[in-house]
């Protein structure tokens, strides 16, 4: 069972849409819903994984918690340069490797909800 918990904010104020029992496609909707201001976090809830997504447009950071580590989902670049993105109504600074696209978040996405076999790189802290 997949649960998207997708934020919605107005000014200070945050109101958090539930959808049950969701499929695939709607949380690639809620995802592209994301546009850094009213919308810049996602949570998916599926099996013991809360898949995060913060961000929007074409900027997002995807953490990826369960009960035995944290997962990172790192991009290609190597550089050391900060960027500054939305995460949940709060402007936040980050690496330039946990920074992906799209095309990364739908990868990742099939990587957990649905057991695909695609080779992302993560950074994996163990609790």
């Amino acid at each position: 069972m997949i649960n998207i918990y997708e934020e919605e904010r107005e000014g200070a104020l945050a109101n958090t849409i539930e959808h049950s029992h969701a499929s695939m496609e709607q949380c690639l909707e809620a995802i592209r819903r994301m546009n850094g201001f009213t919308h810049s976090h996602v949570t998916i809830q599926h099996r013991d994984n809360m898949i995060m997504v913060g961000g929007g447009s074409d900027e997002f950071i995807v953490t990826v918690e369960s009960s035995i580590a944290i997962h990172n989902l790192l991009s290609s670049e190597e550089e050391n340069e900060f960027v500054e993105i939305t995460v949940g109504g709060q402007a936040c600074e980050f690496p330039q490797k946990y920074i992906v696209r799209f095309e990364l978040v739908e990868s990742a996405l099939r990587y957990f909800l649905e057991d695909a076999s695609i080779d992302l790189e993560w950074e994996v802290i163990d609790k």
